[in-house]
């Protein structure tokens, strides 16, 4: 099982590449489990749609 700092740098992984099937089977756990986490998943992915926009 990752942690928290780990999932981070998965999250962050995540907005630049695809994952393999390991990495998103453990984030989604992960996920699953930790609301501080989801929460950073859910801020990166805004600050990624708002870099989209900007574009």
């Amino acid at each position: 099982m990752l942690n928290c700092k780990e999932i981070t740098e998965l999250i962050s992984l995540s907005c630049e590449q695809k994952l393999n099937f390991k990495q998103q089977l453990q984030l989604k756990v992960h996920l699953m489990m930790c609301p501080r986490c989801r929460g950073f998943k859910k801020n990166a992915q805004k600050v990624e749609q708002l870099m989209k926009e900007l574009r």
